[in-house]
């Protein structure tokens, strides 16, 4: 069973270490390895649970993506490894034995993490050269435990960024106006009671919100309704004018419209086919160039 095994394995790092001429570094990489494959274990035996032989498998959450760039722009590195972890659980629970998707895949997140690190605090040529960096680790990884790795030091590495970035002065008001925003999304809420909710005037809220989020109000809540549209799409068998309703468009001609805007596909075309196309590497979205040269589809 799992506990045994995560005994056994502890074990077997203090008879490597003991027996390695190996660093002291090259051991701490080990049990911070080590670890982090007992989470994901961990979450991935759940997901078997949830997810039996034969089901479909989970679709890739793109919600949780979205969560963690967030956590990561307020400099929350527990809540942004949390779910870095539940990221790379589905992934390689729904891959089995596909290494490259997932390698592909490792390489979408780092360019979406990249832009959020660019906009934390520090900038310019160092920034780059690391951002290379970490993309050249990612293309040159041959295992899980590798690639699960460097997708944490990156995480880690933009939320303390973050953190200890002086020209953030607002993130408790953001932080309150963010969670008021997830509870009541589904309902028309305007800029001037999700402003109330911070503390801050309207015009003020509006001004830093799209400074320190990365997007404006408007786009933010319409991503929030489209991913919320799309788990119903795949995950029940609501009608397309109520999930409309449920996700809090207009009328379905608008949830259509914002929906293709956002994914490239109609609410009807996107549930026919049982997801989208990849499309996410920057909060815009992919090119239809990039599409072409990987044609990899989503996680089903």
């Amino acid at each position: 069973d799992s506990e045994k095994g995560v005994s056994l394995a502890e074990m077997l790092l203090l008879c490597a270490e003991s027996l390695s001429t190996g660093s002291e570094g090259y051991h701490e990489i080990l049990r911070r390895r080590s670890e982090q494959q007992r989470i994901l274990s961990e979450l991935i035996e759940k997901l078997e649970t949830q997810y039996p032989e034969g089901s479909m498998p989970p679709s890739y959450p793109l919600d949780k993506e979205r969560l963690l760039l967030t956590a990561l722009r307020r400099g929350d590195n527990q809540e942004s490894v949390a779910i870095l972890h539940e990221l790379l659980a589905v992934l390689i629970f729904s891959n089995p034995n596909h290494y490259k998707y997932i390698q592909l895949r490792a390489l979408e997140l780092a360019v979406l993490l990249s832009r959020v690190g660019a906009g934390s605090g520090g900038g310019g040529y160092a920034v780059m050269e690391n951002n290379t960096r970490c993309l050249r680790r990612i293309q040159d990884s041959k295992t899980i435990e590798e690639l699960t790795d460097i997708l944490h030091s990156i995480v880690e590495g933009i939320a303390e960024q973050a953190a200890s970035f002086q020209g953030i002065p607002h993130a408790t008001a953001l932080r309150k106006a963010e969670r008021f925003i997830r509870e009541n999304f589904t309902r028309k809420i305007s800029l001037r009671e999700i402003a109330e909710v911070s503390g801050l005037s309207a015009p003020y809220f509006s001004t830093i919100f799209k400074e320190e989020m990365g997007e404006n109000l408007s786009k933010y809540l319409n991503r929030l309704r489209v991913e919320k549209a799309s788990r119903l799409l795949l995950e029940t068998d609501f009608s397309l004018s109520e999930i409309a309703s449920a996700c809090c468009f207009e009328d379905q001609s608008w949830f259509s419209k914002i929906f293709k805007t956002y994914t490239g596909l109609s609410p009807g075309k996107y549930r026919s086919q049982g997801g989208g196309l990849v499309r996410e590497i920057s909060e815009d979205n992919l090119s239809a160039d990039y599409l072409k040269t990987v044609n990899v589809k989503t996680i089903k």
